[in-house]
């Protein structure tokens, strides 16, 4: 449930949104509207395309789907009853498709009404009594009931859009003035709602003690970028967090993770004669508790990581590379730009070495399926931290 205030400081809600359950999509469609048999619900497309990588790609020269019971068809922000779709014959259709046990159902379709345009921009304002998205560049396109939001890889209603987003967006119109069918949001981040306290540290194991651990010099991922901070931060730990060694590439219980040499007095005689140092780590929290660490002997270079979200196209164990992702719609961070930019391909990283997180715990790469929304810490090739949403 989301409250609306006309004023800052006011007590008095203008508006109550409530959110229902989002549909995963499991991929969207576009074609020219060949036929509609109502007695099975099937309608049949030519000249099929499927939106990959921020572009149009083929598919097939003709392809039949399944309306679902719950289908939403729309034109020109009109409701389309499926009856009514032989009206539309010729013209071009898209079609937000979901799983269903193997098979591709219809869930939204909206019938462009006038000649297309894409759209790739950050949303700067959003004016909800016209109904009207202002991009950075000062367009504006308006948005109607049919128009189709994905958030997440997901279906969305209109008010999980938020300014200050990044988006794709398939508009309708001409002379100037659009519509939006589509609108994509780019936007990820490590935390599954406004609300999660989940935060990822990188930094030096200062001490570690049987419950907690000491971080100094320390970086915290922030708005898709490492930010540095001076002295130390205290970490707290206990028989759920998982604990992980990325030299030996194992996992690790509590004990070794306290009692083993991960922190060392730096300037003691055992730890010179030893050739002892501090180790670094990756941890992920919820709040100042450690969910997941993974440490290493020598700090990666961060600036030099990127941000990577995208939708897991394939899993694999390639023998030269070990565990590898194929993520297609892929996105990195462009720190430069403040703004998520699209890759034209897909993009191969491996996870061999990787930490994977869903829902707060640590799962197997068994675990991550095609489909699945991904948001990655590479090194170039090699991931580091990978969040399945």
């Amino acid at each position: 449930m989301r409250l609306f205030f006309d004023e800052y400081d006011s007590t008095l809600i203008s508006r109550i949104s409530i959110q229902g359950d989002s549909i995963k999509v499991k991929a969207i469609y576009k074609g020219t509207l060949q036929a509609a048999d109502r007695s099975y619900g099937k309608i049949t497309l030519s000249d099929v395309k499927v939106l990959t990588d921020g572009a149009w790609k083929d598919v097939d020269g003709v392809a039949q789907f399944q309306l679902s019971d719950e289908a939403d068809i729309s034109a020109a922000g009109y409701e389309v009853l499926p009856n009514n779709l032989k009206y539309f014959r010729g013209k071009t259709a898209y079609l937000a498709v979901r799983d269903f046990f193997g098979n591709d159902r219809i869930y939204r379709m909206v019938i462009k009404n006038q000649s297309e345009t894409m759209v790739s921009g950050k949303i700067e304002d959003i004016n909800w009594y016209f109904g009207a998205l202002e991009l950075s560049t000062k367009q504006n396109i308006s948005f109607n009931d049919g128009t189709i939001f994905i958030k997440n890889g997901r279906i969305v209603d209109k008010y999980s859009i938020n300014p200050d987003s990044d988006a794709l967006i398939v508009a309708d119109g001409a002379s100037g003035q659009s519509t939006a069918d589509i609108v994509y949001i780019y936007d990820e981040d490590i935390n599954n709602s406004g609300i999660s306290q989940n935060f990822l540290l990188a930094g030096r194991l200062d001490e570690i003690v049987e419950n907690q651990l000491t971080l100094t010099d320390f970086f915290i991922l922030n708005k898709h970028e490492w930010e540095s901070f001076d002295g130390d931060k205290k970490l707290y730990f206990d028989d759920d967090t998982y604990f992980y060694d990325l030299e030996d590439k194992r996992q690790i219980s509590r004990k070794e993770f306290y009692s083993e040499d991960y922190a060392v007095d730096e300037t003691s005689k055992y730890a010179k004669d030893k050739g002892l140092r501090d180790w670094y780590g990756y941890m992920y929290t919820e709040g100042d508790r450690i969910v997941a660490v993974a440490v290493k002997k020598r700090m990666d270079s961060l600036l030099a990581q990127r941000i990577t979200v995208g939708t897991v196209e394939s899993v694999e164990d390639d023998p030269l590379t070990g565990i590898t992702l194929t993520v297609k719609d892929a996105r990195d961070w462009s720190s430069r730009k403040d703004q998520w930019m699209p890759k034209t391909q897909p993009v191969r990283m491996s996870i061999d070495r990787s930490i994977v997180i869903k829902e707060n715990k640590v799962i197997s790469y068994e675990d991550i399926r095609p489909g699945d929304t991904v948001y990655g810490i590479r090194d170039d090739f090699y991931c580091k931290i990978l969040f399945v949403k």
